[in-house]
């Protein structure tokens, strides 16, 4: 009867190897199934690493288009204050010498009115001053036709060059916004197309590009700047040069009027003093020197009148000839004025040429950049979304072969369950034999009982320890079980996006609603205000498959086209304009086909236009 128990135990012990090297196996494969997954996550988490770069640097690249955006506005802002400036000295010059005039006038009309009362005082000249007032009337009359001749020519010339320098300031300013918005639209488009690419040479000739844009622009300022600060100071030196000319007469008509009162004066003072002391003589002599005292004072009357006509006749010459010599000198200034302004126009136009010839060979060569970017960018699309499908598949093989594993480790599991409950009711009978065979030959079998019960006691440690291994692998096993959860939720999110990519009126019903979200919504419903309601022809790319492209055409005036992409994950922008051009024949034959429509507020939707 000892020799049953002892089979047993060591057919337990056996069956407990087998149960440790099966749990052993067990937990290596295990260890193997949680490398693999950290590995995936590994990849994955590269993966999302790579994605974070990718939109740091679209970041910063916005960032740089918003600083020289920012920059653009500064420099239109100096322009505008420029401009504001230069035509607030402009009229304050113009009405400086408006009042300069009015203030002459007043003086010359006072002085006038001063002589007309000084030369009525008089009692016994009524007819000298009657003659010498319509002579000095007419002489006033011709100088006043004379002084509004100048000023008509004054004035006429200034008009001339204001409205000479004002078309001169509207064309440069038009070139200015010309080449602002011709830079502007380059960048823009620079902008978009470096959005898809990621490499380091890409990044160095956009900053190349900047460069040469902040160069120009800061030409065109030094330039708009320097040619300002020309004109104010040539405008400044006409004003002067009219100033002193200005002056210079007014001095001459001064010392011409102030003569010409104190020759007067002093005549009149001399005839007044003869007529008093011919007069007090006449009252002291016979009535009959009366009559030769007229006569003498006839011929002294007549004498002072043909000096003052003889002195009013050289005034006139005088006047005449330096009114001549100023004209000459005008028109002089005025013929080389014009000569230098037309080689200024002439040089003006030359550099417009060669800016034109420089703006067109540029924008060949960024047309031509672009096809190469777009055409990278395109290719770069497609190998990712491939790349993207084959890593789907990978996780989905993967996730099936988790889902096998843990299918044979439950199987294992529950064959373990199995001996391990066997092995209890081994361990059952053997313990009930042992008491038995105990209670039998108590006494005459101790030495020999003594084995066994060891041996039950190493049975009873190796059956709680491999209970314990046992907690652990089920610890495991849920572990493992999550894991392939997840990965089976992920699985799931890219089947979903397969399904949607696969399901052409669907990926097209939710690009054009991702284009109603963005602000190129805007711009559209903002150039339809202009050019009325668009055909639109919405469709995928047959270049890139699930690429949702909206065509836009306004009668024969523009076309726009823009391609919307709702991919989960995939880099900003989704919405990007991929082109544009002012004759619709330019677009294929398929896209001039409306197949959606626009309403009034800019939203697009699924179906023909109404025309």
């Amino acid at each position: 009867m000892s020799e049953d128990p002892r089979d047993k135990a060591a057919a337990l012990a056996e069956g407990m190897e087998a149960a440790g090297a099966l749990i052993e196996s067990l937990e290596q494969e295990v260890a193997d199934l949680r490398s693999d997954l950290e590995q995936a996550s590994a990849a994955l988490k590269a993966a999302q690493e790579e994605v974070s770069s990718r939109a740091g640097a679209l970041d910063e690249k916005e960032q740089a288009r918003v600083e020289a955006e920012g920059e653009a506005e500064d420099l239109r802002a100096e322009i505008s204050a420029l401009k504001q400036r230069h035509s607030n000295e402009q009229l304050r010059l113009s009405n400086q010498h408006i009042n300069e005039l009015a203030e002459v006038r007043r003086r010359l009309e006072e002085q006038r009115r001063t002589d007309v009362d000084a030369a009525s005082a008089g009692t016994h000249l009524d007819t000298i001053k009657e003659e010498f007032r319509l002579e000095r009337e007419a002489l006033e009359a011709r100088y006043k036709e004379e002084i509004s001749a100048l000023k008509n020519a004054s004035e006429h010339w200034e008009e001339q060059l204001r409205t000479g320098y004002q078309e001169q300031e509207a064309r440069h300013a038009t070139e200015l916004e010309a080449a602002l918005s011709a830079s502007t639209e380059r960048e823009h488009a620079l902008e978009q197309s470096l959005r898809e690419d990621f490499e380091q040479r890409l990044a160095e000739e956009r900053s190349a590009s900047d460069e040469r844009h902040k160069a120009a622009v800061q030409a065109l300022r030094s330039a708009a700047a320097e040619r300002e600060l020309e004109l104010q100071r040539e405008n400044t030196a006409t004003v002067e040069r009219q100033q002193g000319e200005i002056e210079s007469l007014r001095e001459e008509l001064e010392e011409a009027r102030r003569s010409s009162e104190e020759w007067r004066k002093g005549e009149l003072r001399r005839v007044k003093a003869l007529a008093e002391g011919r007069e007090n003589d006449l009252r002291k002599t016979h009535a009959a020197r009366l009559a030769e005292t007229k006569e003498s004072a006839d011929r002294r009357v007549a004498a002072i009148q043909a000096q003052r006509e003889a002195d009013n006749r050289a005034l006139r010459a005088r006047h005449e000839e330096e009114t001549a010599h100023l004209r000459r000198d005008y028109q002089e200034r005025l013929a080389a004025e014009d000569e230098r302004r037309k080689s200024e126009t002439w040089a003006l136009d030359e550099r417009l040429r060669e800016a034109a010839v420089r703006r067109e060979t540029e924008l060949r060569a960024y047309t031509t950049r672009l096809k190469e970017l777009e055409a990278a960018r395109l290719s770069q699309k497609s190998t990712s979304q491939e790349g993207l499908e084959r890593v789907v598949e990978r996780f989905g093989a993967e996730i099936s072969g988790f889902e096998n594993r843990v299918t044979e480790l439950e199987a294992a599991l529950e064959e373990s369950e199995a001996r391990r409950n066997e092995l209890e009711m081994v361990l059952g009978e053997i313990r009930a034999g042992g008491e038995e065979v105990s209670g039998i030959t108590a006494s005459s079998d101790g030495a020999a009982d003594g084995e066994p019960k060891g041996r039950l006691e190493d049975v009873e440690v190796q059956n709680i320890l491999a209970e314990e291994k046992i907690e652990d692998l089920e610890a495991s096993l849920s572990e493992a079980r999550e894991e392939s959860q997840r990965n089976a939720e992920q699985l799931q999110r890219a089947l979903e996006s397969l399904d949607r990519l696969s399901d052409p009126a669907r990926r097209l019903r939710e690009g054009i609603a991702l284009f109603n979200e963005s602000e190129h919504a805007r711009t559209v419903a903002s150039i339809s205000k202009a050019f009325g309601l668009p055909k639109v022809h919405a469709a995928l790319d047959e270049g890139v498959q699930g690429r949702p492209t909206l065509t836009f055409l306004w009668g024969d005036m523009a076309w726009r086209r823009y391609v919307s992409d709702p991919t989960e994950g995939v880099e900003e922008p989704r919405v990007y304009l991929t082109g544009t051009g002012e004759d619709p024949a330019e677009v294929e034959a398929p896209f001039r086909q409306p197949n959606a429509r626009m309403d009034s507020r800019g939203r697009l939707m699924i179906g023909v236009q109404a025309r």
